[in-house]
């Protein structure tokens, strides 16, 4: 039966596999998440949607969508809405990709650009950045060919954490009619965007996402910005019911308490600096952030990061390994910053794991 199954499924990818179990005394600095909870307005209308679960959401959402233009301060047709940044990213993998099909990826860069664009039949071309992680728009430029569909760009870059230059941003729309799709993930930290430019070229589509700066990763919800033909093409392949009753009811919820949001983030900027100042004081080299994470090095303690990442779960704090990842060398890892109390329980296991 194994084997009339692999006969008939597509080319396999590697297999998922589950997160460890972890206790609620574990500090995870691993994902990128907002370390506080969501808005107590956000709770407040989870709760109140709650007891209208049994009926099916807006097929559009366009209560959610236009409470997302207002913020953005955009038409409603500009706007799409999604499970999440990894659905939004092969939705928008779906509507032009055809096996073979290549998209280019400078890395390093978030990892789900790949996976999905393999998952869809894609051909990934990966471009070194340069040794600033800043684009070489040149090599982007001479890798495009007759095949090439898409240009994922990570703004901010997710796991270098750096800014992409704007100008080097615009010379890539000037010089292509791919699309080109810039995750701005983490807008509500660094305040950087893209988005304005929409109107010049419709082959631009910017992602958002509400888990970086409004706490509710664990509901999936991400929404792009483009021309509201683009939109159109993504709503035709998209699911029915795209995000869930009580996603959208704190989604609206969250982009009218921005006063907590602002608050949060000041905080988790502070922490940030002063995270990667300590860090900087153990010997370690931490990259400049314009994100809630930091990307460090640890090749200064001669030892690779899949080695300091394993001890430090052993005392079950998470921080993630990019150590040998594309574009990387053995001992990079990303620090997510967290609460006061974890982020001082972190460096405290770091300093006492110090060579």
């Amino acid at each position: 039966m194994e084997k009339s199954i692999r006969s008939i499924v597509r080319e396999q990818l590697p297999p998922k596999q589950a997160g460890s179990i972890r206790s609620d005394r574990a500090i995870r600095l691993d994902k990128g998440e907002f370390p506080y909870p969501p808005s107590p307005q956000v709770i407040s209308a989870i709760q109140a949607a709650a007891s209208g679960i049994n009926r099916y959401p807006e097929v559009l959402t366009n209560t959610l969508r236009q409470a997302i233009a207002d913020y953005n301060q955009v038409d409603l047709d500009q706007i799409f809405v999604g499970n999440g940044s990894d659905d939004l990213i092969e939705l928008v993998l779906k509507i032009c990709i055809e096996p073979g099909d290549e998209v280019i990826l400078p890395v390093p860069t978030f990892f789900v650009y790949g996976a999905a664009s393999q998952m869809l039949g894609g051909v990934t071309i990966s471009i070194p950045r340069q040794a600033d992680f800043e684009l070489d728009v040149a090599a982007i430029l001479a890798a495009i060919t007759s095949r090439t569909k898409l240009i994922f760009i990570a703004n901010p870059n997710n796991p270098t954490a750096n800014l992409v230059d704007r100008a080097a941003l615009i010379e890539l729309l000037d010089q292509t009619d791919c699309l080109i799709v810039v995750d701005e993930c983490y807008f509500e930290i660094c305040q950087t965007t893209i988005a304005a430019e929409i109107e010049k070229y419709p082959n631009l589509i910017v992602l958002r996402s509400l888990s970086k700066g409004f706490g509710l990763a664990g509901l999936r919800l991400g929404y792009g910005i483009t021309s509201p033909q683009m939109v159109d093409y993504l709503y035709r392949i998209a699911q029915i019911f795209p995000v869930n009753q009580l996603a959208i009811a704190a989604g609206i919820a969250a982009l009218t308490d921005l006063d907590y949001v602002e608050t949060k983030l000041a905080e988790i900027k502070k922490e940030r600096q002063q995270l990667a100042e300590s860090m900087q004081a153990l010997g370690l080299k931490v990259y400049r952030s314009d994100t809630n994470f930091l990307l460090v090095s640890c090749a200064a303690w001669n030892m690779t990061s899949s080695v300091l990442v394993s001890q430090l779960a052993q005392q079950e704090i998470f921080v993630a390994d990019f150590g040998g990842k594309p574009g990387l060398d053995d001992y990079h890892l990303r620090v997510a910053t967290g609460t006061p109390a974890e982020n001082q329980a972190f460096l405290v296991t770091l300093q006492a794991l110090k060579p």
